[in-house]
C-alpha cells in the first residue's frame, strides 16, 4: 500500500510546482483545491506525487501527470486492491483516456462527468463584456453603476477577510434550503479565508454604501490560466454578480498580463449555477472523464 498522508500547507511549493505544468487539465489539478475540498492525500513514488481523494463514501485517485504511466497506474491499482476499493481515476482529459486505453486496452471503462466540466473563458472578453451575446451582462453592470454611483472595488486583503466571512455567512443563511447541501463548500471557503495569503490567493471586494455586496477570489494554476475558486454576491441587487465577475477579470488581467483564461470551475450539477455559467458562453467547456477498472 502506498504511503498516503494528508496534504498540508507545507506541501504547497512542491505540489503547486508539479501541477503548474498540467496545461489542458481542470481545476482538480490545483494545490488550493486539493487542500480545501474533501479529504485529500498525497504519496510520492519515484519522485512523482500521487493523489488519493475521499468525498464521503466515494474514493478515487487523480490521474497521474508524470512518471511512467504503466508503473504509476500499477502502483495505484495495487493500492486500491489493498484498500479493498475499485480503482477509479478522475480528472482525465480526452487525451488521457486515449493514453490509458492504449496502455491498458480493454481494462477500463470511461465516462464523461458532465457536472465536473470546467467553464473556461477568454479573460479579455470578460473584462469588457464585448459582443451581442454579453449585451445583457453589460446592461446589468450599467444598471448597477447607475443605482450605486458610489460603488468601489478593493483588493481583497487579510484585513478585509472578516467582512467577507460575515458576508458569506449571511449569504448561506439567505440561500439555505433542504435540497441544497452547502456544507462542503462552506468548509472549503472557510479554509480559503484562513489560508488566504499562504495559498497565494488574489481577490476583490465590491462595496457600495450598503457595505460589501460581493467578492471573488482565486489563484493562478497555470502560466496562462487563473482559477476562480469562490464568488459570492447579493442576488437581490441587480448587477452585483456581473460586476464582481467583470471587475475580478479586470484585476487579474492587469496584474497577470500573461493570463489568457479564467477557469470558473464546474457547476456541481446545480441547475442555477449551470445556467449562470452558460450565460457567459464559455470559450472552452473543459471535458473531464472518470476511468474505472473493469472487475
Amino acid at each position: 500500500m502506498l504511503n498516503f498522508r494528508e496534504i498540508t500547507l507545507a506541501d504547497r511549493e512542491t505540489i503547486h510546482n508539479h501541477l503548474y505544468s498540467a496545461a489542458g487539465h481542470g481545476s482538480e489539478y490545483s494545490f488550493a483545491n486539493l487542500l480545501l475540498w474533501g479529504e485529500q492525500y498525497v504519496a510520492v513514488a519515484d519522485g512523482t506525487p500521487l493523489f488519493f481523494s475521499r468525498f464521503g463514501s466515494w474514493n478515487s485517485y487523480l490521474f497521474p501527470l508524470s512518471g511512467s504511466l504503466p508503473e504509476m497506474v500499477e502502483l495505484l491499482r495495487s493500492d486500491a486492491r489493498q484498500r479493498g476499493i475499485p480503482l477509479v481515476l478522475f480528472g482525465l482529459s480526452a487525451e488521457d483516456t486515449a493514453r490509458l486505453e492504449a496502455v491498458f486496452p480493454g481494462q477500463f471503462t470511461f465516462r464523461p462527468e458532465r457536472d465536473s466540466f470546467d467553464y473556461v473563458y477568454d479573460i479579455e472578453r470578460l473584462t469588457e463584456l464585448h459582443g451581442k451575446k454579453l449585451q445583457a451582462k453589460r446592461n446589468h453592470c450599467n444598471r448597477f453603476e447607475a443605482d450605486f454611483p458610489e460603488w468601489r472595488v478593493l483588493p481583497l486583503t487579510r484585513e478585509l477577510l472578516p467582512r467577507c466571512r460575515a458576508f458569506t455567512e449571511a449569504w448561506y443563511r439567505s440561500h439555505y434550503t433542504h435540497n441544497q447541501d452547502y456544507s462542503g463548500e462552506r468548509r472549503a471557503i472557510s479554509k480559503a479565508f484562513e489560508y488566504f495569503n499562504e495559498l497565494h490567493m488574489d481577490g476583490i471586494v465590491l462595496e457600495t454604501s450598503e457595505g460589501v455586496v460581493g467578492f471573488s477570489m482565486g489563484n493562478r494554476i497555470h502560466e496562462d490560466t487563473f482559477d476562480v475558486n469562490f464568488e459570492k454576491a447579493r442576488a437581490d441587487i441587480n448587477g452585483a454578480y456581473p460586476m464582481v465577475n467583470r471587475e475580478f477579470a479586470r484585476r487579474i488581467h492587469e496584474k497577470y498580463p500573461q493570463v489568457r483564461f479564467l477557469n470558473r470551475e464546474d457547476d456541481m450539477g446545480i441547475a442555477g449555477l449551470r445556467q449562470a455559467k452558460e450565460s457567459y458562453f464559455p470559450d472552452i467547456l473543459l471535458e473531464k472523464f472518470i476511468a474505472e477498472e473493469k472487475q
